[in-house]
Formats: structure tokens, C-alpha cells, sequence
């Protein structure tokens, strides 16, 4: 006859003890996984936030607001157009690897009423113009796609796009590399045109703008362009700079609100159109080189 044990309370104690200090080791495993993930997942959202800057916005006038990677713009249907463009742009991100276009220009689903078409440019004799450049977003892959969506796009003359607007366009990353730090706000006037292309009736603007603001050593420094592209040639960059104060009035949007640190500081600095040569300096080669690629039209 088998002997019968009753089994030892010692021998079942310890067996329940390493059951559960394996459940405790795969429970702190679990924690710290998921603690993990969280801080990789937060990491990656702070990175990818901080490719777009939603601080400084100017009020919506006509249009509604969206955010796109790296820049926000205010769309308005009616027109088929942002009334501005706005972002933010840093030595920083001058500095990064840059991607190389394949994106086409395409509509932005995002845009609730629907956006232009790019077949309303085809025939038209205008150029799909960029208002944020691709090349001020080539830092981020994301980003850059996000310029050829169409509500970032204007009716442009060839020869406004490929001239006086690309040299105002390198001439603004020169100074996000010289200031370290600006924001740029970029659109057109609705006023002076009733023209329009394609089935969807986007308007052509005859006015763009850009305003550009920086803050140095607790300085606010700001500087606007104001062009009509029906002009056949352009003289020297800096014979289109206007004051900020006049710009607002014209397209009805405070552009840098909040910025100059009081009021008496943004009165003076938005009525100032001789903006010193040494604060914002046009860089003489983007000049000729729009001036040799005239001579060959």
C-alpha cells in the first residue's frame, strides 16, 4: 500500500509566494511598458506640435480657421482663398535635412465647403502660386505636402510668381537664418477684381501682401510688401514696403496683435514704412538673379 502525505503547508505557502511575485514582475513590466509608450507617444506629439505655431494667429476675419503642419490659414469660400496664411519660422528649421518635392498640387479635404480644384487653373494663364512656399517647409516631409493643397494657393501672373514674389520669398529666409526667429503672415486682397477661373470661381486677386515679425533682444522689428501683380516689371524690393498699419486697413486684419509689448510701441512701429536699410537687408543676389531671369522672358 502507497504511503498517503498529506502535503506540506510550507511547500504550497511557497508556491503561491512565486506565483505571485511572477504576477507582481509581469504587472511592473506591463507599468513600465505602458509608461514607455506614454512618454514615446508624448514625445512624438510635442515633436510633431512643434512644427506648427499657433500662438501668434491673426483674428479670422472672413474666413474659418485651419491648422495645417508647420502654418494655419483662414479660408474664405466665397473666394476660394485664405485671406491669410501664418507661421512661424526658424534658423532652426533652415537647418534640417531638406526633402525633396513629389507631392502634386492637390484639394484639401479639410476644407468643409470644399477647396478649388487644381482643373480651375488648367487654360486659365495664371500659375497655382504658393502663398506658404514649399521651400519654407521643406524641413518637414509632412509639412511641405501640406503647402500643395490648393487652400494654400492663389491665382498668380508667371511672371509676378517666378520674379518680385520668389526673391521677396528667399530674401524671408535669409532672415529667419539672420533673427533666428520670425513669424511671417502672407495673403491676398479681395478688393480692386472681379475675375475669376475655373468652375469653382476662385478669385484673382490683383494684390498680395506679406508682413513679417521678429522680436530682437526684447526689440519688436517689423516689416510688409504690398505688390500688384498686373504690373509688367518691378524695381527694387524695397520700393514695396508699406507700413503695417496701412495694410491693416486695407485687408481688414490686425496682423500681429499682442506683439510689441504696449500700445504706444505697436503704433509707432505699424506706422513706420522707411524701415533702415540694416534691419531688414535685401540680399543684392536674389535681386539680379530675378532681374537676369526677366532679361530671358
Amino acid at each position: 500500500m502507497s504511503e498517503f502525505r498529506i502535503p506540506s503547508h510550507n511547500k504550497r505557502y511557497e508556491k503561491k509566494a512565486v506565483n505571485k511575485l511572477t504576477l507582481m514582475a509581469l504587472f511592473f513590466v506591463v507599468i513600465i511598458f505602458m509608461v514607455m509608450h506614454y512618454l514615446n507617444d508624448l514625445s512624438h506629439d510635442q515633436e510633431k506640435g512643434s512644427t506648427t505655431s499657433y500662438t501668434y494667429l491673426p483674428e479670422a476675419g472672413q474666413g474659418v480657421v485651419y491648422h495645417k503642419p508647420g502654418f494655419s490659414l483662414s479660408y474664405v469660400e466665397q473666394y476660394e482663398l485664405p485671406e491669410w496664411v501664418s507661421y512661424e519660422l526658424t534658423v532652426d528649421m533652415m537647418n534640417k535635412p531638406k526633402y525633396n518635392r513629389d507631392q502634386d498640387f492637390n484639394p484639401d479635404p479639410e476644407i468643409k465647403t470644399g477647396s478649388g480644384h487644381y482643373r480651375d487653373y488648367k487654360g486659365s494663364g495664371y500659375r497655382r502660386g504658393h502663398l506658404v512656399p514649399s521651400g519654407d517647409m521643406a524641413w518637414d516631409k509632412e509639412a511641405m505636402d501640406a503647402t500643395f493643397l490648393l487652400s494654400n494657393v492663389a491665382p498668380m501672373r508667371q511672371e509676378f510668381n517666378d520674379g518680385i514674389w520668389l526673391e521677396l520669398e528667399n530674401n524671408v529666409r535669409d532672415w529667419s537664418r539672420k533673427y533666428k526667429d520670425i513669424n511671417v503672415v502672407t495673403g491676398p486682397l479681395f478688393n480692386g477684381t472681379t475675375t475669376t477661373i475655373g468652375d469653382n470661381q476662385i478669385l484673382v486677386p490683383r494684390y498680395f501682401y506679406k508682413a513679417v515679425f521678429t522680436m530682437q533682444d526684447s526689440v519688436p522689428m517689423a516689416i510688409a510688401f504690398l505688390f500688384d501683380q498686373e504690373m509688367q516689371s518691378y524695381s527694387a524690393l524695397g520700393d514695396y514696403v508699406v507700413s503695417i498699419d496701412s495694410l491693416e486697413k486695407l485687408s481688414g486684419i490686425d496682423l500681429f496683435e499682442g506683439r510689441y509689448g504696449n500700445w504706444d510701441e505697436e503704433i509707432k512701429l505699424e506706422r513706420r514704412s522707411d524701415i533702415p536699410d540694416r534691419e531688414w537687408p535685401f540680399n543684392e543676389r536674389w535681386y539680379a538673379q530675378r532681374l537676369e531671369q526677366a532679361a530671358k522672358r
